[in-house]
C-alpha cells in the first residue's frame, strides 16, 4: 500500500477518533446539564467508538484491561436476569471519566504553551537542596491541578535537563542522588493531588463508592491529610540523604515567586467555577469540571494571543486547540482504556457481586467495622502493588459498606481511607501511568522508580490507618 495512502487513512482514524472523544465529553456534560437521555447513550457509543478505533495503539496493559472488561460484560448477560441496565451504569461510569480525561486534554492544551507554566516551573526545580524537595512537591502538585498527569514529562524533562554533571561537580553518584530525591519529589507531589482534588479521578471514582460524601466536607480534611504525607516526604527525604554542598545554578524568574502566585490564583479559580456550575446545576462535582474546563482552557489560550486583538484572539485559540486536540485526545488511548476499562470493570463486577455478598466476605474475617474499614484501604495499596486498578478494589470492596450508618461509620472515614489509599498506591503501582511515565522521564527502570517509593508507600499506609483511627474518634467527638 502507498504510504500516501497508508497517512491518509490514519490522519482519518485520527480525526474520527479525536471527533469521538469530544462526544463523549459533550455528551456527558449535556446530560449533566439537561438529564437528556438520549446525550447520554450518544457518550457511551463515542466511547465505544473511541476504543475500537485506537485499539491497534493502545497499550498492552490497556488492551488486557478491555478484554477484562469485555468478559466482564459478557458474564453479566450470562449471569445477570436485567442485564442491560448493569451493562448501561458501566459503560456510563466509564464515558463519565472519559469526558473529564477530554476536559482536563484542554486544559492541558492551555498550559503547556504558556509562559506563566514555564516561568513557574523554571522556577521550582532551581532550588537549593534545603527548600527542593518541598517546593518542587508543592509545585508538582499545583500544576497537576491543570495539567494532571502532564506535570510529570514538563517538570520532570526541566528537572532533567538541570540535573547535569557540571552543575554535579563532576560527580555522577551526586547526578543520580537528585536525580532520585527530584523525581520523587514531582511524582510525590502529583499523587497528593488525588487525594483531594476535584478534578481526579479518584474523586469521581470514590463518590461513585461513597455517595452522598460532598467535596466541600471531605476537600479540607483531605488537604490536611496531604500536608501530614507532604511533611512525610519531606522527612524521609531529609534523612535518607546528606547534603553534598552543591547547589544548582540559578535561574533567572523574573519576579520572583509572583508567577507561582498568578497560577495558584487560576487554578483557584477554575476549580471555584467548576463547583458553582455543579451547585446550580445539582449535579456531581466532576460534571461541572466537564462543563466549564474547555471554556477556561479556551480563555486561557486566548489570553496568550491577546496582542492580536480580542477577536482575532478567540479564533486564533480555538483553531489552535483544534489542531492541539486532534493529536493529543487520540493520544490518551492507552489511559482511557486502562481508567474507563477498570471503572467499567469495577462497576460491572459490584453489581453482579452485590453488597450483601462483600459484606458477609468482610464480616467473615471478624473484625470489628472501624477495623474493617481501615483494612480496605489496605487491601487496595496491596493489590495495587501487584497489578490489580485501584478502580476495582474500590468499586468491589466498597459495595460491603453500603451501610456505614448503621455500623457507626462515617461515611467520611471510608471516603478518606479510599482517597489516600489511591494516592499512595499511585506511587508505586507496577501498572500505573505515572510511575510508567516517571520511569521514562527520568530514563530508568520501572521497578527503580517503585522502590525510591516502596518506604514512603508503606510508611504512609501507617500514617493513612492512624488518620482514619484520629478523624473516626474526631467526628464522633466532635
Amino acid at each position: 500500500m502507498a504510504p500516501a495512502v497508508v497517512t491518509r487513512r490514519f490522519l482519518s482514524r485520527r480525526a474520527a477518533s479525536s471527533l469521538a472523544m469530544l462526544v463523549v465529553a459533550v455528551g456527558t456534560g449535556c446530560h449533566a446539564a439537561t438529564g437528556w437521555i438520549w446525550v447520554r447513550w450518544l457518550a457511551e457509543a463515542g466511547l465505544l467508538v473511541y476504543c475500537t478505533l485506537e485499539l491497534p495503539d493502545i497499550s498492552t496493559g490497556g488492551r488486557r484491561m478491555l478484554v477484562v472488561a469485555a468478559a466482564a460484560a459478557v458474564a453479566t448477560v450470562a449471569m445477570a436476569p436485567r442485564p442491560l441496565p448493569i451493562l448501561d451504569r458501566g459503560l456510563w461510569a466509564a464515558a463519565s471519566l472519559a469526558g473529564l480525561f477530554a476536559a482536563l486534554g484542554f486544559l492541558r492544551e492551555a498550559a503547556v504553551s504558556s509562559d506563566l507554566v514555564h516561568r513557574s516551573g523554571g522556577l521550582m526545580v532551581r532550588q537549593p537542596p534545603g527548600r527542593r524537595y518541598m517546593v518542587l512537591a508543592l509545585g508538582s502538585h499545583m500544576v497537576s491541578l491543570v495539567l494532571n498527569i502532564g506535570v510529570l514529562p514538563l517538570l520532570g524533562t526541566m528537572v532533567m535537563e538541570g540535573n547535569t554533571i557540571e552543575a554535579a561537580g563532576g560527580d555522577p553518584r551526586i547526578v543520580a542522588i537528585r536525580r532520585q530525591r527530584m523525581i520523587s519529589a514531582l511524582l510525590r507531589g502529583f499523587t497528593l493531588m488525588t487525594l483531594w482534588s476535584p478534578l481526579s479521578i479518584s474523586f469521581a471514582v470514590v463518590q461513585t463508592v461513597v455517595p452522598g460524601v460532598a467535596w466541600v466536607k471531605l476537600a479540607p480534611l483531605q488537604v490536611v491529610f496531604a500536608g501530614v504525607l507532604l511533611v512525610w516526604g519531606w522527612a524521609l527525604d531529609r534523612v535518607s540523604f546528606r547534603h553534598t554542598g552543591l547547589v544548582p545554578p540559578a535561574v533567572e524568574t523574573g519576579g520572583g515567586w509572583a508567577p507561582v502566585a498568578r497560577l495558584a490564583l487560576l487554578i483557584a479559580a477554575v476549580m471555584a467555577v467548576s463547583l458553582a456550575v455543579a451547585h446550580v446545576l445539582g449535579t456531581e462535582l466532576i460534571m461541572g469540571a466537564v462543563l466549564f474546563v474547555p471554556v477556561a482552557a479556551w480563555i486561557w489560550l486566548a489570553a496568550q494571543h491577546g496582542g492580536e486583538g480580542a477577536a482575532n484572539a478567540a479564533v486564533t485559540a480555538f483553531r489552535v486547540m483544534a489542531r492541539r486536540l486532534s493529536v493529543t485526545l487520540p493520544n490518551f488511548r492507552s489511559e482511557v482504556a486502562t481508567v474507563c476499562g477498570a471503572m467499567f470493570l469495577g462497576s460491572v463486577v459490584s453489581a453482579l457481586v452485590t453488597p450483601a455478598m462483600s459484606a458477609r466476605a468482610m464480616t467473615a474475617i471478624g473484625l470489628p467495622p472501624l477495623l474493617l474499614t481501615i483494612l480496605v484501604p489496605w487491601i487496595v495499596i496491596v493489590l495495587a502493588r501487584v497489578g490489580v486498578s485501584q478502580i476495582v478494589t474500590i468499586s468491589v470492596l466498597g459495595g460491603a459498606f453500603a451501610d456505614l450508618g448503621a455500623m457507626g461509620i462515617n461515611p467520611v472515614v471510608l471516603a478518606s481511607g479510599l482517597m489516600g489509599a489511591w494516592g499512595l498506591a499511585v506511587s508505586f503501582s507496577p501498572v500505573g501511568a505515572a510511575t510508567l511515565m516517571t520511569a521514562r522521564v527520568a530514563g530508568v527502570p520501572g521497578a527503580e522508580v517503585r522502590n525510591w517509593n516502596r518506604v514512603y508507600a508503606w510508611g504512609g499506609a501507617i500514617i493513612l490507618a492512624v488518620w482514619m483511627l484520629v478523624l473516626h474518634w474526631g467526628i464522633i467527638l466532635g
